[in-house]
């Protein structure tokens, strides 16, 4: 896959002059051979036409390889870091890294927002010779996070990330306050100041060395979704679209619609609101949510579907997707991620029954990272499973014994998520069954 900005530019002139070439060889060749005179006022339209679409054939071609290579050279260049050299090839670029961390990023930049805080926190640890992966959701209110050892960050914050106050000095305000005080942040990589200190608040936290991250804005998920003609999900209650708080104002949202359980195709902008919607639910579940649909779309993604629709997709990444990847990586990431279609895909949640996001212990945590990371160890939703499988099977004289739900943010042995305390049996309030459009 060539990547290389230079490159790109170089195939689109040579693609654009090669077409501009073999037309003007087709129209003189047409204007040499032909015998007016000779021709009748059919034959010579018959010609015309045969040789407008001998043109057509060779131009159109040229023409979308020119295009594409420009608009190829304009998002690479725009979306990810500067390349420091030649083309990496996958297997000199991981030969000696089995484990590679990017954190990402959800960002919602709303009109109802002071600053930009993360609205989804998430750390996929991919093995690159395997493609498994393990993602890692971090919710938006861990508490006071802490910073790596040694850094400039820590040393601002000693006992963790106290600016704005005990209660709301939570992880996803570390980019508000980093915007505010750029001039505090030690930025070696010359980040936006608010990336660079949420990349090290997770790394603190989680006892984790990032590699690199990724950003996508609410907009470049919907488009990406929109792309692959739609996500296919079995949607496991009714979602309400709308609802939730004006932060600024604390006015309510109305919920404007909802998306239906069951087997779902959803477009672009009903995926963006499986993933976000808050009303009737909480950061756990909404983190579970938020993984469902990354590990669905991951595995629907369809090359063909994506090149098709590559002119308006990579329109929309120039603005809303940004990323630390050099260049000069970007192919081996590419093969990294066909690689991670067929891996295995392992799902984890910080959560209350995890550490207490409130208050945590840092080493507790940081052991646990450690055991999602460990391929041996089984899932959050496996260990679950199998503690109840340990219980003894009740007599047959015995009521049957109840099932425990999963923890907040776990998702169910189907893959499902519910908020705590979900009852089946109740409708939400104005929801209609099958009246949604």
């Amino acid at each position: 896959m060539t990547t290389s900005p230079t490159y790109l530019l170089a195939i689109a002139i040579i693609a654009a002059l090669a077409g501009l070439i073999w037309i003007g060889i087709i129209l003189a060749t047409y204007r040499n051979l032909r015998a007016p005179i000779l021709l009748s006022r059919a034959q010579r339209a018959l010609g015309g036409i045969m040789v407008a679409s001998l043109a057509v054939i060779i131009g159109v071609p040229a023409g979308v390889v020119s295009s594409y290579a420009l608009i190829q050279r304009s998002t690479i260049s725009t979306v990810f870091g500067d390349a420091t050299g030649s083309t990496v090839a996958a297997e000199d670029l991981w030969a000696d890294e089995p484990q590679v961390n990017v954190l990402l990023l959800g960002r919602d930049d709303g009109e109802d927002r002071t600053g930009v805080r993360p609205d989804t926190i998430l750390v996929a640890s991919i093995d690159t010779a395997t493609g498994d992966s393990t993602l890692i959701s971090v919710p938006r209110n861990l508490n006071q996070p802490i910073f790596p050892s040694g850094s400039a960050l820590e040393e601002r914050f000693p006992y963790g990330f106290d600016a704005f106050g005990p209660q709301e000095s939570m992880i996803n305000a570390v980019w508000t306050w980093a915007e505010g005080e750029p001039q505090a942040v030690d930025n070696p990589a010359a980040l936006e100041p608010g990336m660079w200190a949420t990349m090290q608040a997770v790394e603190g936290s989680l006892g984790l060395e990032l590699d690199y991250y990724g950003a996508v804005n609410m907009k470049g998920f919907e488009d990406l979704v929109d792309s692959i003609g739609g996500v296919r999900i079995n949607v496991e209650r009714p979602i309400p679209m709308g609802g939730g708080t004006n932060q600024n104002t604390g006015t309510k949202y109305p919920i404007f619609n909802w998306i239906d359980p069951g087997e779902q195709v959803l477009d672009g902008y009903e995926a963006l609101w499986y993933v976000r919607s808050r009303e009737g639910a909480d950061n756990y579940d909404r983190m579970c949510r938020q993984q469902r649909m990354l590990k669905t779309t991951l595995d629907q993604v369809d090359p063909h579907e994506v090149a098709m629709a590559y002119p308006r997709l990579a329109g929309s990444a120039t603005r809303n997707i940004q990323t630390d990847i050099p260049q000069n990586e970007v192919g081996a990431f590419v093969e990294l991620a066909l690689r991670m279609q067929s891996g295995e895909i392992k799902s984890a949640q910080i959560n209350n029954d995890v550490i207490a996001t409130g208050n945590p212990d840092w080493d507790e945590l940081h052991a646990w990272v450690q055991e999602q990371l460990d391929p041996q160890e089984p899932s959050q939703a496996e260990e679950a499973t199998g503690e109840e499988a340990t219980e003894p099977a009740p007599e047959e004289t015995e009521e049957p014994a109840e099932t425990e739900p999963p923890a907040p943010g776990i998702e169910t042995e189907e893959g499902m998520c519910f908020p705590q305390g979900y009852d089946p049996n109740v409708l939400p309030q104005g929801y209609t069954p099958g009246a949604q459009g």
